[in-house]
């Protein structure tokens, strides 16, 4: 079994995944608009409606925290460039010396 071990990889996972739930939203709603169905088969697929709009609001709430997550990374990666720039310059200014 291989993981998904890079925050982008995972993001792009659920972003598919909302977008298939999106699309299986709209057959449903679609389909709920008929008015060939039986009670029964109404009932099912608004089930299935509100199981879909359930595992939309879960993606939601992961993508929103692994773009935070993400964030904060790049924050990390972004200062540490910053303070490797700010110390070779400090070492030129010393040294006056490019190495």
């Amino acid at each position: 079994m291989t993981q998904d071990k890079t925050i982008m990889t995972k993001i792009q996972k659920i972003e598919d995944t909302l977008v298939e739930s999106m699309h299986k939203l709209d057959v449903l709603e679609k389909r709920l608009k008929t008015k060939l169905l039986t009670m029964e088969s109404r009932e099912e697929l608004e089930t299935k409606l509100e199981e879909i709009k359930q595992v939309l609001r879960t993606n939601e709430e992961k993508l929103k925290r692994l773009r935070k997550q993400n964030t904060k990374t790049f924050m990390v990666a972004a200062c540490l460039v910053f303070a490797c720039f700010l110390l070779y310059g400090l070492y030129l200014m010393i040294y006056g010396k490019v190495i």
